[in-house]
């Protein structure tokens, strides 16, 4: 099997868009431990489409407004975010999203969004993302070693 590679992007500046960011750094090494590479890129999405080789199952971990609880996660195929399929929308979807888009529509992998509570500018998370943390982090590492598994097994 080829490189999972989990991506995390969003701005630690505005409160719970660096959602993703800030969990692909916490369970980077846990990662690790499964043969599975990750890259925290923030809003540098030139640097984060760069990261990606052609062969690689990428993973992108990201913010999203859809009106759900805050802290939900939704995993969805990444060809579905990359046609606007999915209902949820991210601050980042015309970066990263349309680079993969134009320069490598072929990328095989997944988008999981973690629903924000507020996105603005702040250098915390807000309140219910804080008290979930630890739990976003699990359930998020659970999805992507899921994932990797499944693609071993496909």
């Amino acid at each position: 099997m080829k490189r999972v590679l989990v991506i995390g992007i969003g701005s630690l500046v505005m409160s719970d868009d660096g959602i993703g960011s800030r969990v692909v750094e916490v369970i980077q090494g846990r990662l690790g431990e499964h043969d599975i590479s990750a890259f925290v890129g923030e809003t540098d999405f030139h640097c984060c489409f760069d990261e990606i080789r052609p062969d690689d199952l990428v993973i992108i971990i990201d913010a999203i407004a859809s009106g759900e609880e805050p802290g939900n996660i939704e995993v969805m195929l990444l060809s579905d975010a990359l046609k606007g399929l999915g209902k949820p929308q991210t601050q980042h979807e015309f970066s990263l999203f349309d680079l993969i888009k134009l320069h490598a529509p072929r990328t095989r992998g997944f988008f999981i969004g973690i629903e924000a509570a507020e996105i603005g500018f702040g250098f915390e998370l807000s309140a219910p993302l804080k008290e979930r943390f630890e739990r976003i982090c699990e359930d998020v590492l659970t999805a992507v070693i899921n994932i990797k598994e499944e693609a071993e097994h496909a």
